[in-house]
């Protein structure tokens, strides 16, 4: 059989937003390949509670945990706030059940969440008359991010949730399943006035309708992008470093690692309070490349966005969605903060990238609307 490990790899990248739906650039998803998904349960309910940052660090430790096992192997995901959606070749499977067996270990534990994993093989999605295609887009000369289409993915996630067929038993879980996992920075505040979070959905997936929308949107924001480099801040001490070192320790190592990370941050924060504006320094650099590696736009045949817009760009972006909705087009849902979360994947200074998420519960509260939406 014809090695597919470095399928992901292997096809070729774009970077601008308006090829998103470029056809040219999506491969078929190899059949020995699995599709992975992830979510917390009760997610909802748990980001009303107020744990919207437990719900968004256990979604970004699944990514890790996959990651982390896959090693060498580079695998597509698309975070979506609770979770996410992997693809994972067969030759990797075990090491990734028993990396997600860790994080729903860790998950229940430090948080008191139940985050619920399906391995779906891509031959069960292939044999239902159903595809996947995968791309991948370029953030910077050493992130990408996953986008995905095709009718298999809301056929997995219907797998995912009306069977336990395919859910995950858990078994044996990786040491350090979730070495990279970093939530070290502060939530960045909006610099136009808010932080919008959206999700569309176009019946029946039609490209023409998501195309139409994807220049309608960079129409009202030529500048289409999240992160201000002014507005990011490393505060001391980190308000969500607890979280991050829950998911990776245990018992008193949890605590002396705390105490010995709140240390280091705190050196780590003089030095970007003394260097971030100067642009030779190995912190310019970073904090550089630390806005172009965020994934504030996303596709899996729904279009995700986390934006900073002025309260004029969003009149106009509602009128739009609005118009969209009215023709039968399109269901969308919308969430507004103040500020923006990131929780980090941190392997060396030069390949690190950031998921971002909407302050107080994002893209889980957009899609409640956007289900509202349906219902009507």
């Amino acid at each position: 059989m014809l090695n597919t490990l470095d399928f992901y790899k292997n096809i070729v990248s774009f970077a601008n937003i308006q090829n998103i739906l470029d056809v040219n650039n999506y491969q078929k998803l190899p059949v020995d390949w699995y599709i992975v998904i992830t979510d917390v349960k009760g997610s909802t309910k748990a980001i009303e509670a107020g744990k919207y940052k437990d719900v968004n660090v256990v979604g970004v430790s699944s990514i890790i945990a996959a990651k982390n096992a896959c090693g060498d192997v580079d695998i597509p995901f698309i975070f979506g706030g609770d979770g996410a959606t992997l693809f994972i070749p067969a030759d990797k499977v075990e090491n990734v059940k028993m990396a997600l067996s860790a994080t729903k270990k860790k998950s229940r534990e430090a948080f008191n969440l139940e985050l619920r994993v399906s391995f779906i093989p891509a031959i069960e999605i292939y044999n239902r008359k159903a595809e996947i295609f995968i791309a991948r887009m370029k953030l910077s000369s050493t992130a990408h991010i996953a986008m995905a289409r095709g009718s298999g993915i809301a056929l997995a996630e219907e797998l995912t949730k009306k069977s336990s067929e395919f859910e995950l038993v858990e078994v044996g879980a990786l040491e350090d399943a979730h070495k990279g996992l970093e939530c070290r920075w502060s939530p960045i505040q909006s610099s136009k006035g808010e932080i919008l979070t959206l999700i569309i959905q176009a019946k029946d997936n039609s490209v023409d309708t998501y195309s139409e929308i994807i220049r309608k949107i960079s129409e009202v924001l030529p500048d289409l992008s999240l992160i201000d480099i002014n507005k990011i801040s490393a505060k001391w001490p980190p308000k969500h470093l607890f979280k991050e070192l829950s998911m990776k320790y245990s018992g008193l190592k949890l605590y002396t690692q705390f105490l010995s990370t709140l240390l280091w941050v705190a050196v780590l924060a003089l030095a970007i309070s003394l260097k971030r504006k100067d642009p030779g320094s190995v912190v310019a650099k970073y904090m550089g490349e630390l806005q172009k590696n965020t994934d504030f736009i996303k596709f899996d045949d729904t279009l995700r966005m986390v934006i900073d817009i002025t309260s004029a760009q969003k009149l106009r972006l509602m009128g739009i969605l609005e118009a969209h909705k009215n023709k039968g087009e399109i269901y969308y849902g919308t969430h507004s903060s103040n500020e923006a979360m990131m929780t980090c994947f941190v392997q060396t200074n030069q390949d690190h990238v950031h998921f971002v998420d909407g302050g107080s519960g994002g893209y889980a509260l957009a899609a409640k609307q956007l289900k509202a939406q349906k219902l009507v």
